[in-house]
């Protein structure tokens, strides 16, 4: 059985899993003596990312088409790093093991030096704070290359999803190709009004796994239905979320903050004008989110 270190106190429980991805594996809000999910908890019946609670994405978001990328002249190749997708995608932070640095009550430092994906070398940390009914989640890289890289960040939380579950999360623009089409325009088309979620509104009845920019860095999500509702709060250098769903009858969903566009690495425009970050030798970036929950 996979390691849970617990972070808890008198509002909440968070549960981490450093070897399973550095991933959470629960995130609950204390009613009394009950326990209310906020993201969708992991059973332990299945060690994948996509069963856990929230998997950290790093070095990149999300899929690269083309079986690479190319950069200041080069193409580098990237090959297939998950089994159920066609094309790379989410890095190796999710699927690898981290090492815990430091481990107390209420927060949890995990390292990961990674060196799997040529031409990503770099070390990632993640501090995993619990304030209160607050989770805090800093992720940062380290480029330990010798050549410049553009690199990613994101969060995956997996959310519960009830039949009253609303979202608020204002946004300039989306991307409408879903997969297995990739967008390959740099600039964000008008969000439909199915999808406009600058005030709180139901999810969509259908699949969506679709990038929307421009974000605010403020986001919502209510159930009316529990009582209950969490509060985003991202860094102000994250203006990009991606909401992935697969229907109505489908008990969870995902608003992923992230810092680049969906195939930013292998789609037109600069790194930067798609939200990646290039590293020289020794430099850094990071991506901080802070999810805090209550009852309505």
């Amino acid at each position: 059985m996979a390691e849970r270190l617990q972070l808890e106190n008198a509002d909440a429980i968070v549960e981490v899993l450093p070897r399973l991805g550095g991933a959470i594996g629960a995130f609950d809000l204390k009613t009394g003596p009950d326990r209310l999910p906020i993201f969708r908890p992991w059973t332990g019946a299945w060690e994948n990312p996509r069963a856990y609670a929230s998997s950290p994405m790093v070095p990149w978001f999300n899929r690269i088409k083309g079986g690479g990328f190319s950069f200041r002249g080069k193409f580098y190749p990237i090959a297939q790093n998950d089994p159920l997708e066609p094309f790379p995608i989410h890095g190796d932070g999710w699927h690898s093991p981290w090492d815990v640095l430091e481990y107390g009550p209420d927060s949890i430092t995990l390292r990961l030096r990674s060196v799997a994906i040529p031409p990503f070398d770099y070390e990632a940390i993640q501090v995993i704070s619990l304030v209160g009914s607050s989770l805090d989640m800093l992720l940062s890289v380290k480029h330990l290359g010798d050549e410049p890289i553009p690199y990613g960040l994101g969060q995956h939380p997996w959310f519960v999803r009830t039949p009253e579950t609303t979202l608020e999360a204002r946004a300039a623009g989306v991307w409408p190709e879903q997969p297995p089409d990739f967008p390959e325009k740099p600039v964000p088309e008008p969000i439909p009004a199915h999808w406009d979620f600058s005030r709180a509104k139901p999810l969509p009845t259908d699949f969506i796994d679709n990038g929307f920019a421009g974000w605010d860095g403020r986001a919502r999500i209510a159930w009316p239905d529990r009582r209950a509702a969490v509060d985003i709060v991202a860094d102000p250098g994250v203006h990009f979320y991606h909401v992935y769903s697969l229907g109505a009858d489908c008990p969870f969903f995902c608003f992923e903050p992230v810092s680049n566009e969906n195939n930013a690495l292998g789609k037109p425009g600069t790194p930067e004008e798609n939200g990646l970050r290039v590293l020289a030798p020794g430099e850094e970036t990071s991506l901080r989110v802070s999810f805090t929950a209550g009852g309505l």
